[in-house]
């Protein structure tokens, strides 16, 4: 990558690491990343299924469980052999269970905190040593509104979402002297598949969908971060779904 003295991000190609790209959020952002010709990795547990109208020379798909650290930095090895070295992170996979304090399920809190923590822990500690030898590089969390507003019915996924803004907070003051952004994006609801379908929530009617977030919403959102200036240390994003239907 040439030094850019202009304090402009260069727009040339990225080499760009997904978590959580095989479908929703994480399948919006890769779609919007390949068209705006970047090369990019989906890791997910799952394979990603593309419409045959993209041209897919620029990804690298990765099967991987993100709980599962020996996985991760072997997938983190591909990725740069394939890539040649790697520019951004965006941190996207994550799941959610409802419940409340009395309500709880064990194992699914450690579940949620496995996947929605320690897993953007392993992945983010992988792409480290390669991130810092670039002139600029970029590390994207997708976090929640619940991870900076209370919420007692889904006392897991928002207790996990606050140790993300914890985390993100930290790497972010870490990274402003490696030349490493750090920043969250919190969004509301979003009209996703596993957002529908979600057991713990009432069933939104078909008239408030339109009002939810849409997954492009979110990848516009890393555009911008991505096309920012050098010299912007964005912190966090939050994205509010124009929603009057609460849950």
């Amino acid at each position: 990558m040439i030094k850019n003295t202009t304090g402009i991000y260069s727009q040339q190609q990225k080499r760009i690491l997904v978590t959580g790209g095989a479908c929703g959020i994480g399948k919006a952002i890769v779609l919007n990343l390949l068209k705006n010709g970047h090369k990019v990795a989906s890791a997910d547990i799952i394979d990603i299924e593309l419409p045959t109208s993209i041209d897919t020379a620029s990804l690298c798909k990765l099967i991987v469980d993100i709980r599962d650290k020996d996985a991760i930095d072997s997938s983190v090895h591909k990725v740069i052999s394939e890539f040649g070295g790697l520019d951004v992170l965006v941190n996207v996979a994550g799941i959610c269970y409802s419940g409340d304090p009395e309500t709880i399920d064990a194992q699914e809190c450690a579940e949620t905190f496995d996947v929605n923590i320690k897993g953007m822990f392993y992945i983010t500690a992988a792409t480290l040593p390669y991130l810092k030898k670039e002139i600029r590089a970029d590390i994207i969390n997708i976090s929640s509104i619940w991870g900076v507003e209370y919420n007692p019915s889904l006392i897991s996924y928002s207790s996990s979402k606050f140790a993300v803004e914890g985390y993100t907070g930290g790497l972010h003051l870490w990274g402003m002297p490696q030349n490493i952004r750090v920043c969250s994006i919190q969004v509301d609801k979003v009209n996703t598949d596993f957002r529908r379908n979600f057991k713990g929530f009432p069933e939104i009617p078909p008239e408030n969908l339109a009002k939810m977030l849409h997954p492009d919403d979110i990848a516009s959102a890393v555009n911008f971060i991505l096309s920012s200036s050098n010299t912007a240390q964005i912190s966090s994003i939050r994205l509010d779904a124009p929603l009057w239907y609460q849950v």
